[in-house]
């Protein structure tokens, strides 16, 4: 079973041409998953996440996502940055 941790952010950072999320962020409980999971919903003024996992897992984000090994897939110990809306949820489903 994989792991995903989840923080959430108000805001990007402008450091010249580079954009990062503003830290600190906001963690969010990990879910475990093999099956498509959901994660909590997240906070209000959420803009983006930050997500990484212990496996590789395909992802969707939305107001009650269900991850399928269809979605886009990301590969195990790769952090990524997806912009959200408060009260959305994000699903990940182990990679097959």
């Amino acid at each position: 079973m994989a792991t995903l941790w989840i923080r959430e952010y108000k805001a990007l950072a402008r450091n010249g041409s580079v954009q990062a999320p503003s830290e600190p962020g906001t963690d969010q409980t990990p879910v475990t998953f093999s099956t498509t999971t959901q994660s909590a919903a997240f906070a209000a003024g959420t803009t983006y996440i930050g997500i990484i996992a212990s496996d590789a897992f395909h992802y969707v984000v939305g107001a009650d996502p269900a991850a399928t090994t269809d979605a886009l897939k990301i590969p195990a110990d790769t952090l990524i940055f997806v912009g959200v809306q408060a009260g959305q949820k994000i699903a990940a489903v182990a990679a097959a």
